[in-house]
């Protein structure tokens, strides 16, 4: 329409309530705001009111986002001529029953718009026949691309209709604002990166599944990263079964100055060589040597050290420090990370904004303006000596880290973390305020440390004590950087700094008494199992990966039944060990570090333009392909799944075997072509390996379940479960402690351990207190202790206490509060699978 003259005019208009498009009638009248206006009764009985500038009509743009969250957050900066909805995610992917891949030509991928994505798309179509322009607003990485380009390849436009793409490292209003004003097109590159992992990916992982489902069992899976990291897993536990102790000893002197200070030293040469005493005899020849001995200070060593911070947070290092100081999973960090940047509600009249820039990054670099805003917080909490005279910046290590964008920081620096405690939840406040602590730290002064090193001489023998102490704080009033256990040498240096304190001053020359000495055993350790952090670090650092894989990566793992976790360790079972061997004797690239960490680089290469996609895919899979089918037809399923043949059972005259399941290692008793009936199998305890286990063990696990006898006419039984020991009584099933051995438990101990349990689950059911009367719904309010933690309850509404709230002190009208919003709450879209 173009109405610059006065007439009557016809437009389209679409009704926001009824959804219906309106021929609006245009009486166009020369206003001082050159301004047309007309109104128009829609069918839902709405009044239709349209202003139009005479010259031109006012665009519509339809922004798409991936979460609904964030579509929230956005649209609060936008005007209303914008238009946000959310994509949930990729609206395309590989079909899940075919490889989906053309491998005779070009590795085109064949995508599905997967059943739950239909009516998804079928809304931004509607949305987008409505919009004059469709904006592309996902992720900055090359997942967000690929999302966006697979919009644009699925959403049908008009003619007119432009693709404008936008990105973002923080979902604040100057950073909504900035993006828009600066559109960009849809970077192919990155687009061609993404899907020649993805494409990577489904080739290795389709192929060589069925391999092992062939050789093994089903359900097992392999992967470019997540079969390197089940070996790294393996690698690390074959090294401490391979561990040999060696004895050690060390002596540690009681000593005192002419002030009658005390302090102590530690043994570290003799003859002015480096000592370590390896056995008892040694231990007890340096106390016969050192009886009546004269100690002396030979000198006294002072430095002047400074610490400064370790760099912002990038993806990597934010899942291992949570990891080590929150106990976060690696996944966990990235779900609570993605809710922080996607935007939280932050209060009644100030909807939702997003409280730390994109979380997926590998660069430490920081905004001007998040460094001036560092600068006055910390001057204005802290004080001026905490602040630097210029910037700290640092640079970013990895290779192909895009510097333009930031590192994991708060969006705003002066959102400290006590005022955000009534809006985030418990782990959203550890994480954020593990993120702003962080980043403040980056800008604060150096820690100056005084260190103290004193050498003391006893006849042949020289004693090192060390102390220190803190001269000005600097960044370590804020943070200190959490540590990984290391191997065994390095322990030892942590332990001693650890004990490092305030020694009294000591002049060389000065004669020392000595109160006591103390011999100590010890044993070296053997290297520490990997926990997720450490994992994480040692991907990263092998350039296996990329730090966005790595907790799907290791929540695969545990699933595959690859690994269990225990703690914070993670245990590779059994499986990990067959398969593993069988992948590294016949395909060996699969699994080897560098082999892997120069595909990560060749994909780098693709997003920037270095290398092109198709001759990538057809140089790795041309032999790959090949090797498949020959050692499909080499390798037989019985070379890999050895059995092992403890002897014959002195009862029945059949073979026990020791032999590998889908569950894991289990002994068994006869073939099953030898027996008409399923040969008697059981599971090996956790602790126990084929290799290790014994004839005597193996009988005393075949001969479960036991029955222990009979109570109330019903029959009481031990046995072996795929989770541990167990006791059964008729309906009743009672978890045996790990303190009590199944094949010695009596009758009268499996009662009174279900009595105990019984008991338990009764205590479990009263409340912890009665609080009130709830004076909505007039029931009894109490407090009980639950499964996942205490919680409050009416009989009928059940929540959870949150964090900030104690359950001894929670009182009645903050309980019945919390169950009133609990009734409100908007019910659950979806049904959670049977």
């Amino acid at each position: 329409m173009n109405p610059c003259y006065a007439g009557t005019t016809h437009c389209m208009r679409k009704c926001a309530r009824s959804k219906r498009f309106l021929c609006v009638i245009l009486l166009t009248t020369w206003h001082s705001s050159h301004y047309a206006r007309a109104q128009h009764r829609c069918k839902c009985m709405r009044i239709l009111h349209v202003a139009f500038p005479l010259f031109s009509l006012v665009p519509t743009h339809l922004v798409i986002v991936e979460s609904p969250t964030k579509a929230k957050t956005i649209k609060r900066f936008l005007g209303k001529d914008f238009s946000v909805h959310a994509s949930m995610g990729h609206v395309r992917d590989l079909p899940s029953t075919t490889l989906g891949v053309d491998t005779e030509s070009e590795f085109e991928a064949k995508y599905l718009i997967p059943k739950e994505k239909q009516s998804v798309v079928k809304m931004l179509q509607k949305e987008l026949n409505a919009a004059d322009e469709l904006w592309i607003a996902t992720d900055e990485d090359r997942e967000g691309e690929a999302i966006g380009w697979h919009l644009t390849e699925v959403l049908k436009r008009k003619n007119d209709q432009a693709i404008k793409r936008i990105v973002f490292h923080e979902i604040t209003e100057e950073a909504i604002h900035a993006a828009a004003a600066h559109p960009r097109s849809i970077d192919v590159k990155l687009v061609d990166a993404q899907q020649a992992r993805r494409i990577l990916d489904r080739l290795v992982g389709y192929t060589l599944s069925p391999f092992l489902w062939a050789k093994v069992y089903r359900g097992l899976s392999a992967g470019r990263v997540q079969s390197v990291a089940v070996r790294i897993l393996v690698d690390r536990e074959r090294d401490i079964q391979a561990f040999n102790p060696q004895e050690y000893w060390t002596i540690t002197a009681a000593l005192e100055n002419a002030e009658h200070a005390s302090f102590s030293a530690e043994l570290k040469e003799k003859e002015g060589k480096k000592y370590v005493p390896v056995n008892e005899e040694q231990a007890q020849q340096v106390l016969s040597d050192l009886s009546g001995a004269q100690y002396q200070v030979a000198c006294v060593e002072e430095k002047e050290l400074k610490k400064t911070p370790p760099p912002p947070f990038t993806t990597s290092t934010l899942q291992q420090e949570a990891g080590r100081k929150l106990g976060f999973s690696v996944k966990q960090t990235m779900v609570v990370a993605q809710q922080l940047y996607e935007g939280v509600s932050l209060g009644k009249g100030q909807g939702s904004a997003g409280l730390i820039t994109y979380m997926r990054t590998d660069s430490v670099n920081l905004s001007d303006k998040a460094l001036t805003d560092a600068k006055a917080v910390i001057e204005q909490k802290y004080g001026r000596e905490y602040i630097l005279s210029t910037p700290r910046r640092y640079r970013t290590k990895s290779k192909g880290a895009q510097e333009a964008h930031e590192a994991i920081r708060p969006t705003e620096m002066a959102q400290i973390p006590e005022s955000l405690k009534d809006v985030l939840d418990h782990q959203q406040l550890k994480l954020y305020t593990l993120i702003w602590n962080r980043t403040v730290a980056t800008q604060m002064s150096e820690a100056q440390l005084k260190r103290v090193g004193v050498d003391i001489t006893a006849g042949s023998y020289t004693f090192r004590a060390t102390g220190q102490t803190v001269a000005f704080d600097g960044y370590l009033r804020v943070y200190a950087e959490g540590r990984d256990e290391s191997n065994d040498a390095d322990r030892r240096n942590t332990e001693n700094e650890d004990r490092e304190a305030l020694l009294p001053t000591l002049h060389d020359g000065d004669l020392l008494a000595c109160n006591e000495l103390v011999p100590e055993q010890h044993f070296t350790k053997p290297p520490p199992r990997y926990t997720e952090a450490s994992l994480v670090k040692k991907l990263e650092e092998e350039g296996i990966g990329r730090p966005s894989t790595y907790a799907p990566t290791i929540s695969t793992i545990q699933q595959r039944g690859y690994i269990r976790k225990e703690g914070k360790q993670l245990i590779p079972e059994e499986i990990a060990f067959t398969v593993t061997d069988l992948l590294t004797q016949h395909f060996p690239d699969i699994v080897d570090l560098t082999f892997t960490a120069k595909m990560e680089q060749e994909l780098d290469d693709i997003a920037e333009g270095k290398k092109e996609r198709v001759k990538f895919l057809r140089a790795f899979y041309g032999p790959f392909s090949e090797r498949i089918k020959s050692k499909g037809q080499e390798v037989k399923k019985e070379d890999v799944l050895k059995e092992r043949v403890l002897g014959k059972d002195p009862n029945s005259g059949l073979e026990v075997l020791i032999r590998t399941g889908r569950f894991g290692p289990y002994v068994q008793l006869g073939r099953a072509e030898d027996r008409k009936e399923k040969p008697r199998s059981a599971s090996l305890p956790k602790h126990l390996t084929k290799d290790e286990v014994t004839m005597e063990q193996a009988l005393s696990l075949l001969s479960f379940p036991k029955e222990l006898g009979t109570r109330d006419g019903e029959v009481v039984t031990v046995n072996l479960g795929r989770y541990g020991p167990y006791i059964r009584w008729g309906k009743v099933t009672v978890t045996l402690p790990k303190e009590n051995d199944p094949a010695l438990l009596s009758l009268d101990q499996a009662m009174e351990l279900i009595t105990q349990a019984k008991q338990n689950r009764k205590k479990a059911a009263e409340p912890l207190r009665v609080l009130g009367d709830d004076p909505n719904t007039k029931a009894e309010i109490s407090v009980k202790e639950g499964r996942y933690g205490p919680y409050v309850t009416d009989g009928t509404t059940n929540v959870s206490i949150p964090k900030r709230f104690d359950p001894s002190t929670i009182d009645l009208p903050t309980a019945a509060e919390l169950l009133e919003k609990k009734r409100h709450a908007p019910k659950r879209m979806w049904k959670r699978k049977k």
